[in-house]
C-alpha cells in the first residue's frame, strides 16, 4: 500500500472518531474564552417576586422557607436573619433571597448549572480524573496526527507544495503576531 492511501485512510478514520470529542472542545472552548465577559459554567437566575409577610422582630424558619419555596420549588433553604434595614436576607443552596416585609416584594438570585455546557467545561478542563486526563491526551494525539497527515493528503497545485505552503504559513503568522504584540 503507498503512504500517500494509508495516510488518507488514517486521517479518515481517525478523523471520525475524534470529530464528537473535537467538537466538545470547540463548543467549550469559545464559552471558556469568554469567561471574563460571562459565567460559563452557571448563569444567574433573578427572579423578582410579591409576598404577604408583615413586618415583625423575627419571623420562623418555616415561614421563610415556605415564601422562598412558593418563588421556586426545590430551592433549599439554609437559613435568614434581619438586617439593619428590616429586610430578611434568607440564604439558600447556590444564591440568596431578599425579602422586604410589608412592602411585598422580593428578589431570588441564585446560580443554574448550564446544562449541556457546564459538562463540556468539565471534560474541556480534563477535572474528571487521571482516566479523562489519559483519553485527553490520547485525543490530543490523534487531532495532531489528523492537523499534520492532512498537509500530505493533496498533491499538486493545491498540496502543500504550492497552495498549502502559503496557508500554512498564514496560519502560523497569526499566533506569531499575537505573541509579539502582547507577550
Amino acid at each position: 500500500m503507498k503512504f500517500r492511501k494509508l495516510l488518507r485512510i488514517l486521517h479518515r478514520d481517525f478523523g471520525y472518531f475524534i470529530v464528537v470529542i473535537t467538537i466538545v472542545y470547540v463548543v467549550s472552548g469559545i464559552y471558556l474564552n469568554h469567561r471574563h465577559d460571562f459565567n460559563p459554567d452557571y448563569k444567574i437566575i433573578i427572579t423578582d417576586f410579591s409576598h404577604d409577610l408583615q413586618p415583625q422582630q423575627s419571623y420562623t424558619d418555616d415561614e421563610i422557607e415556605e415564601i422562598v419555596k412558593s418563588v421556586q420549588p426545590g430551592v433549599v433553604y439554609k437559613k435568614h436573619y434581619i438586617d439593619s434595614d428590616g429586610d430578611i436576607k434568607v440564604f439558600i443552596a447556590n444564591g440568596e433571597v431578599i425579602i422586604i416585609p410589608g412592602s411585598g416584594e422580593g428578589r431570588m438570585r441564585y446560580l443554574q448549572r448550564r446544562p449541556l455546557v457546564f459538562s463540556m467545561n468539565k471534560l474541556h478542563r480534563a477535572t474528571l480524573g487521571t482516566a479523562w486526563k489519559w483519553v485527553s491526551d490520547t485525543m490530543a494525539v490523534i487531532l495532531l496526527f489528523v492537523a499534520v497527515s492532512g498537509l500530505f493528503i493533496l498533491k499538486g497545485k493545491r498540496g502543500l507544495r504550492r497552495w498549502g505552503w502559503w496557508l500554512t504559513v498564514a496560519g502560523f503568522i497569526v499566533p506569531l503576531i499575537f505573541v509579539i504584540l502582547y507577550l
